[in-house]
């Protein structure tokens, strides 16, 4: 269950941390319950906007997309596809007026089942809709130049090996592009054209020229031929692209036309007006085809011949050459008997008679048919440059030699350049180039002025509104007669569009180019073969290999044994097309296993997979980390079930998140009837005399949605079947960056536990009377008992005899014994109470330790054992503290380490132990002997109030087993710790810790250390310090009377 509620705070975590947009509708679709920010992000509006309707809202979805999508569409679809997730690309108006793309998901949370909530998932897919519109339009105008069937393209290297053909060979000249691939330009070149193109400057000599082509069936077509050289950065040709067009039909035309040029088809004939006749030379019958005769042909025959549309023409013109006597020519059309027309061109002279009369008509006729062709070809040619000048979006002009100058500018110049075309005749072109381009193309105008050949330029033209447009120009010279240029003719395209579209792909090339070098994750291609084709370093850092050991080789070597199959198969998969993504486990280099997420996409040309790419990162850390949080979220399961206390989590509006089992079965319900539904369903709080809290004013629920820590030792709840008990909580907010999320309230039923806490209070009520009366008796009992004392010293010092004397001794020996074991209950019956107060007045250190071992020298020089103080050079000379307390646990630690050592020593000792800040000092006092030791199962007993080891031990040695306990009361009171180490037959040694404040220190307290400075070892034998007697006195001195 607690793992449920960690789940979905993960859960909640991830929605609100999410890169891609998600939202929740509700299952009727009506309304939207909530949203992550990355959604709003996508919308630019805020969560309440969004709520309130702002995905479908005015003005959100472009007009022309918008295709009626509503909510309300949306759900009708989602039912159709009755649990399958709905995917919609919808084009949205950005807030700046610039649309963008989504991609939304919607995908109902529980698949099959009514009333369920739809998430709706968001990702801005722009950029690919951008790119894939690029895409479409470079594959259209890539097919208009290859499925062009007039045209062939081909690229071949510098020396003319062919490395490109378009299809359209086949259909043109009867190869396929394979079977002219690898071989040379010039083998398929007829043998008159070959020479003068065995070089590439001499095939580029001129832009476009003609040449005879074999065909594969043996004969030779025209084709009109343009070259157009591709170099690299440094200026070298790489490639050369050729563009051939079939033009032999043309070809031959222009052959008729030249023969027809040389063979004037020109014949005579004369008229005899008298006689009526006509005679005709034989190259005009020739042109008429023998429709007439050679002499004595009748006027109204040949009248026959011609067209009835120029037959008043022609009798005008005749008209006025015999009436008149006028020579002249005309022209007309002829119906020669096979059916054709022949134009004709006729001059003629007249002869007169000696009466001045015309008796005959001598002239010429010739065949003009060719030339009228001709001349409506030319009209229909200059009416078809006059339609594709004025309507063309191409800029054509022509130019002066010098300054470039306009001599014409088609009317494309206003929609290209904002410019009337008068607006450029007579100025230079140079005056509209950017400023960045006029020495290039002066420099590209010199050089075609000694060759001849003006190379395809690009160049920037200024806009008359200021701005520039990127043109291309293909320029020619025309020379006159003598070969001399006398102007040039060019055609300009705006390519401002390609220019752009080159830029972005150039930038589209840089970005392919840094997610490939620069991606932090293992980036590759592969064959469908499966070897590696390119790959960027970090697959050398995965794998531990080079790239020169991973180029051309199969992945399989890298792929652990148990994940080859895999492997393979989703590689497989990948090859068909299909996207794959899984986890495997790579070998790197040095025989370390790797665990990696690998992604494979295949590479789609032509919608044919031609290899793979992938994409493997490094997840050995993330791998171990999920494990081990799946491990600490099986440990946070089984201790929320163990424990004994009932825990719960609520939302901020009071829901219950989570039970454990205790918590259940303590209010009598099961998981399932408590998680999810609100608190006050099935917890309800009392007050202590049973009123109940009105719904969410109970101290729980305000603690939980105030978002304080709240703790009740007393509170009332009530179980499922309407019993109560009493009951201990504590709530403690839940926090996630500041934000309120909830609260944990964890309870426990108190009801038994309140009988011992009063029976116990009972018996703490009636030990402090008696502790208390202990000390207020204290008084009492010490005065009468220094009056025994104070009687038995002085009747010690009055005559008695030797029975007598040893009488007192007895008294006074049994005095002091009794007055110690006084002291002790009192002193521990005063801590007890509170009542012990400590002084706090200077200390002298080296004063204390030695007259504690003085005090009993005499006692380890009775039982023959060594007694010695060391103490530290840097210990102070003197502390602030209570002198008197101090020396009695010095005093009962050295009694019981001499009493308990039979042979040996006892080693008093002081030391320092600095803290971590450097103004406080702890005191550390040692004392350790060589005595009988105490087990290990004993020792936790030595500090207890009226404990000792064993009952031997007690009747050998003595004591009230009160000692220990009141050092260990004491050192606590003066802020410090008492302890034992002790292994049993070897020793024991007990050390406390004072702490100190070293700037409380009194002035002059610490001694410079002597120039052997350490530890300071005291004489262990009572004969090496003088006498008993000396000593009596020194104890005589020392001994100390408890006053009341």
């Amino acid at each position: 269950m607690g793992n449920l509620a960690k789940n979905d705070s993960i859960l909640d975590q991830a929605f609100l941390m999410s890169p891609a947009g998600i939202a929740v509708l509700s299952p009727e679709g009506n309304n939207w319950v909530k949203v992550n920010p990355a959604f709003c992000n996508l919308l630019s509006c805020s969560e309440a906007e969004f709520l309130a309707g702002a995905l479908f809202g005015a003005g959100r979805t472009s007009q022309d997309e918008h295709n009626g999508l509503t909510l309300h569409t949306i759900m009708e679809e989602l039912l159709l596809l009755k649990g399958q997730p709905l995917l919609k690309e919808q084009r949205f108006a950005g807030s700046g007026g610039y649309p963008f793309w989504l991609s939304l998901t919607f995908v109902p949370a529980e698949a099959g089942q009514e009333n369920s909530i739809i998430i709706v998932y968001a990702q801005d897919v722009t950029d690919r809709k951008i790119a894939d519109q690029l895409t479409v339009d470079s594959r259209d105008l890539y097919n208009l130049f290859i499925k062009d069937d007039q045209s062939m393209i081909s690229f071949s290297q510098p020396d003319g090996t062919l490395s490109f053909i378009s299809p359209s060979s086949l259909p043109l000249i009867g190869y396929l592009p394979e079977e002219m691939i690898g071989r040379n330009r010039a083998d398929f070149y007829h043998p008159g054209d070959i020479e003068g193109i065995s070089s590439s400057s001499g095939l580029l000599r001129k832009i476009a020229y003609s040449r005879r082509l074999r065909h594969k069936e043996g004969h030779y077509l025209w084709f009109e031929m343009s070259f157009h050289e591709i170099r690299d950065e440094d200026g070298d040709i790489t490639r050369i692209m050729g563009i051939g067009r079939n033009v032999t039909g043309r070809k031959l035309n222009e052959e008729a036309l030249a023969s027809a040029q040389r063979v004037a088809k020109i014949g005579s004939w004369s008229w005899d007006l008298i006689k009526g006749k006509l005679a005709f030379s034989e190259e005009l019958r020739r042109i008429l085809q023998n429709a007439v005769g050679a002499n004595n042909v009748e006027y109204d025959a040949f009248l026959s011949l011609v067209h009835p549309e120029d037959l008043p023409l022609l009798q005008a013109a005749v008209k006025r050459a015999v009436g008149k006597g006028e020579s002249g020519d005309t022209a007309y059309r002829l119906i020669l008997p096979q059916g054709d027309i022949v134009a004709v061109h006729i001059q003629w002279d007249v002869n007169f008679g000696p009466e001045g009369r015309p008796v005959q008509l001598i002239g010429m006729m010739q065949d003009t048919t060719e030339r009228m062709k001709m001349e409506q070809l030319l009209r229909d040619s200059e009416r078809n440059f006059r339609l594709m000048s004025e309507n063309s979006l191409d800029l054509i002009s022509r130019h002066a030699v010098k300054d470039s100058l306009f001599l014409y500018c088609s009317p494309a110049s206003r929609s290209l350049l904002g410019y009337a075309p008068e607006e450029m005749i007579g100025t230079s072109a140079y005056h509209y180039l950017h400023p960045d381009d006029l020495k290039m193309m002066r420099q590209v105008m010199e050089e075609s002025e000694l060759s001849g050949f003006i190379p395809p330029v690009a160049y920037r033209y200024r806009h008359k509104n200021g701005h520039y447009i990127w043109f291309e120009t293909n320029s020619r010279y025309i020379f006159d007669e003598q070969g001399r240029v006398v102007e040039i003719i060019a055609v300009g395209r705006n390519i401002t569009e390609r220019k752009e579209f080159e830029s972005k792909l150039q930038e589209s090339e840089q970005r392919y180019k840094s997610l490939f070098e620069y991606n932090p994750s293992a980036v590759y291609s592969m064959s469908l073969q499966g070897d590696y084709l390119t790959a960027n370093a970090n697959l050398e850092k995965l794998s531990g290999y080079s790239l020169e050991e991973l180029l051309g080789h199969h992945y399989g070597p890298l792929v652990a044994e148990k994940d080859a199959a895999k492997t393979l198969h989703h590689f497989s998969l990948a090859s068909q097309g299909k996207p794959q993504s899984y986890d495997l486990t790579l070998i790197h280099k040095d025989g370390h296993p790797v665990e990696v997420n690998t992604t494979n996409i295949p590479i789609i040309v032509d919608k044919r997979v031609v290899g793979v790419y992938g994409i493997s990162r490094d997840i050995t850390e993330y791998r171990r980390h999920t494990e081990q949080i799946e491990k600490l979220s099986n440990d946070y399961t089984l201790i929320l079930n163990a424990v004994s206390e009932g825990i719960f989590g609520l939302d901020i509006e009071g829901r219950v998140t989570f039970i454990n089992p205790a918590g259940a079965q303590m209010l009598g319900f099961q998981y399932d009837e408590i998680s999810g539904h609100p608190y006050l369903d099935h917890l309800q709080q009392t007050a202590l005399d049973g009123i109940h809290y009105r719904p969410g004013e109970s101290p729980l629920m305000q603690a939980v949605r105030a978002g304080r820590s709240q703790r009740n030792k007393d509170a009332v709840l009530w179980r499922k079947d309407g019993s109560s008990f009493l009951a201990e909580y504590q709530v403690t907010p839940l926090l996630d960056k500041g934000e309120r999320k909830g609260a944990v309230v964890v309870f426990r039923d108190i009801t038994d536990e309140k009988e011992i806490i009063r029976a116990k209070e009972l018996a703490e009520k009636a030990d402090q009377a008696k502790s208390e009366f202990l000390a207020i008796m204290s008084h009492e009992l010490r005065t009468p008992m220094n009056g025994i004392m104070g009687m038995t010293d002085l009747l010690a010092e009055t005559e008695l005899d030797e029975e007598q004397r040893g009488y007192a001794e007895i008294i006074k020996d049994s005095s002091t014994a009794l007055l110690y074991i006084l002291n002790e209950i009192l002193d521990f019956s005063k801590i007890e109470a509170g009542k012990m107060t400590l002084m706090n007045e200077p200390v002298s250190l080296g004063e204390l330790l030695e007259s504690v071992t003085e005090l009993f020298r005499p006692k380890a020089w009775e039982k023959n054992i060594g007694l010695s103080c060391e103490r530290a050079a840097d210990v102070p000379e003197q502390i602030m503290g209570d002198a008197a307390r101090l020396r009695q646990v010095l005093v009962n630690l050295v009694s019981n380490a001499v009493k308990f050592t039979a042979a040996g020593q006892v080693i008093i000792s002081l030391d320092t132990e600095y803290c971590r800040d450097r103004r406080k000092l702890t005191l550390k006092f040692s004392v350790k002997d060589t005595g009988i030791g105490i087990p290990p199962e004993k020792q936790p007993l030595l500090f207890q109030s009226f404990s000792q080891l064993h009952p031997s031990i007690n009747r050998l040695y003595g004591g009230t087993g009160l000692g220990l306990a009141i050092c260990k009361r004491l050192v606590e009171l003066m802020g410090g710790a008492i302890a034992v180490e002790s292994v049993e037959g070897e020793g024991s040694e007990f050390y406390f810790t004072l702490p100190i404040d070293i700037d409380t220190d009194p002035e002059g307290s610490r001694e410079e250390p002597a120039a052997s400075a350490g530890v300071r070892p005291l004489p262990d034998r009572p004969a090496d310090q003088g006498q008993p007697g000396e000593i009596g006195q020194v104890l005589r001195l020392c001994r100390r009377r408890v006053s009341s």
